[in-house]
């Protein structure tokens, strides 16, 4: 009896441990009296483990939460889970004068997808002369049930993604539910404190899915004198929808303002059976439609948010593939790529401020930071301490001269729409700081070296590697030839620009290797004393490179009336990789479970498949190698460690691109 009463007191033990192990692993409880897990909200998402795959909970216990939060999109999967929405309460006073940009005037921030909210008030207590949001939401399949949001000017900002709220309320005055989200609203009560706007949709297309959609809602208010509006286009092609929608008094008969004159030909503004004292449809702007049942239908939850993955809101999947139509603005050289009407829009301008937050004193900035994503007051404040270290300035992952690009995009942008924005002569501060920084790294031959100040060890060759002085030549290049984003810049910089890239021309040709006085291509860095090819880090040992080169030679075919010195150094590269290119083999990720990063890369046999190039071959045999940690050369990518024939592309195939098109476009043009 003993023994059986033992083994159930295990099992129960056992039992309690699985279900602890559970709820800490997936399961967080907040509580600001001290009796949960942690006292504050952010403390809970600091314990979401990254790019988690599955549903972390954090419950909030009943309390005034007063926190800025974020949750960035490393973190994707998170419930909020509060009591009641009158009892849990998420705050905190800040203001667009106060952040710099609308979007960072934030109490709360969500841009991890499949995030969850239920019964909490969102809030942004600045209250009255400024826009002040309460919510920034840039997260795809997002569902708000049974939430408050409160504020005055810009309370809910649906700035991307599918998102859904249901069973809310939200209040606010002027254009106080905005953004460029497809925001569907149903059950809700839309509460305006005063005389205003409703809705503030950003589209950029008339083809582009998203707007703000109402549907059997309730439209009330505070106070009205003059009335409000349904909505105003924030662009051009701005959208919202009211399905069966009960409209109070306070709704203007006219319905709907075009904001400038001309948006009235493409903002698309629509009701469909809309009832109350504000439902006078004759009444409304003849640019404004009255929608059919059929026509209605579209903008159905289900419809309107499904995407490519067909996700619907009202039964969500949390494993269902997350769709690449709304993606969240990330760091990166796809920045430097989006539509010129963009870099005006307050999340442009929001990233061009974080910009000076992270640029160093010296005019450089650090790298491998996503220095899109969206900071609290708190990180900037930490970032801003750190900006007299300028140990880590670098050009190395195409830094410094992308932040300068991007700046001068921003300028441009501005000065185009707005040339009295008050931003425009921070950000030419700012931008000229990192030009003249680029500039001051520039050694006498004209190489440039991968940190500046110089950093001790390999990081002081002239550094081609992944294209970084490549880069800085090529940014320079468009200052001195007067591209339309650079008209701004002073004639006294642009002509130390173009002087920078005629000394970068001159050191290229001068460190292209020649193997028994032929030339062939370059190494990965140069040295920058005697211009010889140098090593890098163990894996990266003087050769001739696969991959660097092409860059290289792309930059050279882009001068104009190039010289013969410059001719020779295009063919004599085209010619080595017409003579080194591996072809009958590609490369293939087998999965292996216990590998470092989940898989192996291994060379196949096939005759079918397109050229490769190594990434190193050695000097002067032109013979492909291949090195690991231990700096030991080997002739295959089978004979080095898993970790690195993984994490290192040792093979490439840019080249065919430039043998295939760019050499037979430039060529042409030499004829």
């Amino acid at each position: 009896m003993v023994t059986k009463f033992f083994q159930v007191f295990l099992v129960l033990i056992f039992s309690v441990f699985v279900a602890f192990s559970a709820t800490a692993k997936d399961e967080i409880v907040v509580a600001a009296d001290g009796s949960g897990d942690v006292k504050t909200v952010s403390e809970a998402i600091a314990k979401v483990p990254e790019n988690n795959k599955s549903r972390f909970t954090i419950r909030i216990k009943p309390g005034v939460y007063e926190e800025q939060i974020s949750i960035p999109a490393t973190k994707p999967f998170v419930s909020l889970i509060g009591d009641n929405a009158e009892t849990t309460k998420l705050t905190f006073k800040i203001s667009n004068k106060d952040a710099g940009s609308t979007s960072a005037a934030f109490a709360f921030f969500v841009a991890g997808h499949d995030f969850y909210a239920e019964n909490i008030t969102f809030e942004n207590s600045f209250g009255v002369g400024s826009q002040a949001v309460a919510v920034v939401s840039d997260s795809d399949r997002t569902i708000f049930k049974k939430c408050r949001f409160l504020a005055w000017q810009d309370t809910l900002y649906t700035r991307r993604g599918r998102q859904y709220f249901v069973d809310s309320y939200i209040e606010g005055s002027v254009d106080f539910i905005f953004g460029q989200a497809a925001a569907v609203f149903e059950n809700c009560e839309i509460h305006s404190k005063t005389d205003g706007y409703i809705a503030a949709p950003m589209r950029f297309a008339a083809d582009e899915p998203s707007g703000l959609i109402f549907i059997k809602s309730k439209l009330t208010a505070e106070s009205s004198v003059k009335g409000v509006y349904l909505g105003r286009p924030w662009r051009d092609y701005g959208r919202t929808v009211y399905l069966e929608t009960e409209m109070g008094g306070h709704i203007r008969p006219e319905g709907w303002h075009h904001w400038q004159p001309e948006r009235e030909k493409t903002a698309y503004f629509a009701e469909f059976k809309s009832s109350g004292q504000g439902a006078n449809n004759s009444a409304r702007v003849a640019w404004s439609h009255q929608l059919t049942e059929d026509e209605a239908k579209q903008f159905s939850a289900e419809n309107f948010l499904k995407g490519e993955d067909g996700w619907n809101p009202k039964a969500p999947d949390s494993k269902a593939k997350v769709s690449g139509v709304f993606k969240t603005v990330e760091w990166g050289t796809d920045i430097l790529k989006r539509q010129p009407i963009w870099y005006p829009t307050d999340e442009a301008v929001t990233i061009a401020n974080q910009l000076l937050v992270y640029q160093k004193v010296n005019g450089g900035w650090e790298k491998n930071e996503d220095q899109a994503a969206l900071l609290t007051a708190k990180q900037k404040n930490e970032i801003t301490a750190k900006k007299s270290d300028i140990s880590e300035t670098t050009i190395d992952n195409r830094t410094s001269y992308t932040q300068s690009a991007y700046l001068a995009r921003v300028i441009t942008g501005l000065t185009n729409s707005n040339p009295n924005r008050p931003e425009i002569p921070v950000f030419k501060e700012a931008f000229f700081k990192g030009l003249d920084y680029l500039l001051s790294s520039q050694y006498e031959n004209g190489g440039f070296p991968q940190f500046f100040p110089l950093k001790k060890g390999y990081y002081t060759h002239i550094t081609y590697n992944d294209d970084a002085m490549v880069g800085v030549l090529e940014f320079l290049r468009e200052i001195a030839n007067k591209k339309p984003d650079y008209l701004f810049v002073d004639e006294e910089r642009r002509a130390k620009a173009e002087k920078a890239v005629q000394k970068g021309i001159d050191v290229i040709l001068k460190t292209q290797v020649k193997i028994n006085g032929v030339k062939t291509v370059w190494c990965a860095q140069h040295d920058e004393f005697t211009l010889e090819p140098a090593p890098a880090r163990n894996f990266e040992p003087i050769s001739l490179s696969g991959y660097e080169s092409v860059g290289i030679v792309k930059f050279l075919m882009e001068i104009k009336n190039p010289s013969p010195e410059i001719v020779e150094a295009i063919e004599s590269a085209v010619k080595w990789f017409e003579q080194t290119k591996i072809t009958g083999i590609k490369t293939e990720n087998i999965p292996v479970k216990d590998a470092p990063r989940g898989f192996d890369r291994v060379v196949v046999q096939d005759k079918n498949a397109p050229p490769l190039w190594a990434r190193f071959y050695e000097i002067p045999t032109n013979r492909p190698i291949f090195i690991g940690r231990d700096k030991v050369l080997r002739a295959n990518l089978a004979d080095i460690e898993i970790e690195r024939r993984t994490g290192y592309n040792y093979y490439t195939n840019s080249p065919q691109k430039l043998l295939d098109v760019d050499y037979p476009k430039w060529k042409a043009k030499q004829n």
